[in-house]
């Protein structure tokens, strides 16, 4: 069971360029925001740092990130897909993929390796490489769902010559019952450029804009308004805790189609004049130093840059025991880990950072010591490469 990273060689004598520089088109539904967006924008950062050619083809749409990916480089075209399944959508991309001639095709999400791994297909000698940044089938929430995700998973994997993870956790859901075979599935654990949120320094600005007075302490989260992150638990342990701490304010970062719910439910608790809605936000870092702890709700998780942004930050961080976290987290040292959906734990979890500053100081300092020596942009793009070059070599000796 594959259930560690890649180790990232010291150069790759067996690709066939010779560890020259390669051509890698990333696919994605669109470039809107989230963590996995983020990390297809860190990695063309990368990409294009190291002297290869990188393009973007979004299924769907370029997305709010589209702007900020080709100011690095990128070359983004979109197939601007309506809603729905369109087969139709293969061929044009297949025409796509021939004009760009990558080497290697990297999509992220399984909607678009499902597009874009048959056009690779269509076009001919294009490694295709899959990375699953979420647990789809631990999203299921009935068994007829979860049968049908394994279903979809086990016909894209077909696509792809190496189905990447970024958690153990992923990688055991994905070759649980043979829905991806084994020697197909890796490890590569998700990695920020961590020297982007070092210090504080504009969180007077963004508290300032936001009315929040110096001395009041901020609780946060960083993520999409939608049902899996759980904001609502968070916004229900807030309430609990303004009986105890009446100066915090609650900083939710993020848009998406559960915010109107989540508005009304801050109303009906009697807390909003305490909770800042403030939508997407491009610069994230500054809201993390505006903030004094980070907590992230979700029911499910596969490792989560908005954590591992916090960790860079220097904030303890709270969480929910799920998916991968349980295992990137230690409870207690680098952050305060509670049981899925229980708001009992999470207000005593929250209560035991705001009332303890030294715990709090420390936890952030050791997060950020994690994050550093183990998740950085470096590492995972080193890691890509490798199998980006070991994965043409080996398509290429079977041609």
């Amino acid at each position: 069971m594959p259930t560690a990273s890649v180790p990232a060689p010291e150069a790759s004598k067996n690709s066939p360029s010779g560890g020259g520089p390669f051509h890698v088109v990333h696919g994605v539904l669109s470039l809107d925001v989230g963590g996995l967006e983020r990390i297809v924008v860190d990695l063309i950062r990368a990409g294009r740092q190291a002297g290869h050619r990188v393009s973007v083809v979004c299924i769907e749409r370029p997305g709010h990130l589209a702007a900020e990916a080709s100011r690095l480089g990128a070359d983004i075209r979109s197939l601007d897909k309506p809603p729905g399944r369109m087969p139709e959508t293969v061929g044009r991309a297949a025409t796509l993929l021939s004009d760009l001639n990558p080497d290697v095709l990297h999509t992220h999400q399984i909607g678009a390796l499902w597009y874009l791994g048959q056009a690779a297909r269509i076009s001919g000698r294009i490694s295709v490489l899959h990375t699953e940044h979420g647990n789809h089938v631990a999203l299921s929430l009935n068994l007829a769902r979860r049968l049908k995700t394994r279903m979809i998973i086990n016909r894209a994997a077909r696509l792809a010559g190496l189905f990447c993870c970024v958690s153990g956790d992923i990688a055991r859901a994905v070759t649980r019952l043979r829905t991806v075979p084994r020697s197909k599935v890796k490890v590569v654990t998700n990695g920020i450029c961590t020297e982007t949120f070092i210090g504080r320094g504009e969180s007077p600005t963004v508290r300032q804009d936001l009315g929040i007075q110096p001395g009041a302490k901020v609780i946060g989260t960083i993520g999409r308004l939608t049902e899996v992150k759980r904001q609502d638990l968070l916004l229900s342990a807030f309430a609990q805790l303004l009986i105890q701490f009446s100066e915090i304010r609650l900083l939710l970062v993020g848009d998406g189609p559960e915010r109107a719910r989540l508005e009304e439910k801050a109303m009906v608790l009697g807390i909003k004049d305490r909770v800042h809605f403030v939508g997407y936000q491009s610069n994230p870092e500054l809201f993390l130093q505006a903030m004094d702890v980070f907590v992230l709700t979700s029911r499910s998780e596969g490792l989560p840059v908005s954590l591992l942004e916090a960790w860079a930050a220097g904030l303890p961080v709270i969480s929910s025991a799920v998916g991968g976290i349980s295992k990137l987290v230690t409870n207690g040292k680098t952050g305060v880990l509670f049981p899925s959906g229980d708001l009992e734990a999470l207000v005593i979890a929250i209560q035991s950072v705001l009332a303890n500053p030294d715990f709090a100081t420390n936890l952030g300092r050791c997060g950020r010591a994690v994050v550093v020596e183990q998740y950085s942009l470096e590492r995972m793009a080193a890691e890509y490469e490798h199998l980006y070059r070991m994965l043409i070599a080996a398509d290429r000796e079977r041609s």
